[in-house]
């Protein structure tokens, strides 16, 4: 009986283990909007030559009106 008792509290204190540790790695997710946040600062971040051509790019897309996705 005692021995049921330890086996219980182990497997008990390892599935607790288990759930917590899935429980913080969801959290740390980063979403699709903090991918395009993070994208954007960095674009900010170049110089005007440097981004040039993704400016103009989307220039050309919004005047031919065959923008892929909306802004967000």
């Amino acid at each position: 009986m005692q021995a049921a008792m330890y086996i219980f509290t182990f497997l008990a204190v390892l599935c607790a283990a288990a759930l917590g540790t899935i429980l913080l790695r969801e959290n740390r997710k980063t979403g699709i909007y903090d991918g395009i946040d993070h994208f954007r600062r960095h674009i900010d971040a170049l110089s005007p030559d440097a981004r040039r051509n993704v400016v103009a790019r989307q220039i050309k897309n919004d005047d031919s009106g065959q923008s892929r996705s909306p802004r967000l």
